[in-house]
């Protein structure tokens, strides 16, 4: 397996609410860091090292399954799971050290450039790269994670 494809980090003290669990918006944060990772060769840099484009979101979901409690490692896993010229769609999980599945999510990622402040396509040697990255990445993860619906289920 690709290892930039995993992310690990543990449940710290100032992650916690006053439930006593990580709190809603570190999963997000967490999921955030580690498609960052997956997903660096997405980043330009200018002639003078500094950053001229990158990745924003433009959708998130994440779906909650157990608790995460403080001091718990964490390892989360990123896929790309689909590609076009300015879009990343990738699909997560985040898994306790026991290996128990704590959470899963998916995010929309559009390539952002700090110049034209503009969405634009990926440069060539870019989307090369998250090409590599998909086809390896194809086939490997639970298409069940990306894009499921989301509402009350109503008995009639």
């Amino acid at each position: 397996m690709d290892a930039t494809r995993r992310f690990a980090t543990m449940v710290t003290d100032d992650l916690i609410d006053g439930y006593g669990h990580m709190n809603m918006a570190h999963y997000l944060g967490a999921f955030s860091r580690a498609a960052d990772v997956r997903l660096d060769d997405a980043i330009r840099l200018g002639p003078d090292g500094s950053i001229v484009s990158g990745l924003v979101t433009a959708e998130a979901r994440v779906a909650y399954k157990k608790e995460a409690m403080r001091g718990d490692d964490l390892l989360l896993t990123t896929w790309i799971a689909d590609l076009d010229e300015k879009r990343v769609h990738v699909a997560q999980t985040m898994v306790r050290g026991d290996g128990a599945l704590l959470s899963t999510a998916e995010q929309l990622l559009l390539n952002f450039s700090l110049l034209s402040r503009r969405v634009e396509p990926f440069l060539p040697g870019v989307m090369a790269e998250l090409g590599r990255l998909a086809e390896v990445d194809s086939g490997t993860f639970d298409p069940g994670l990306v894009s499921r619906r989301m509402g009350i289920r109503r008995m009639v």
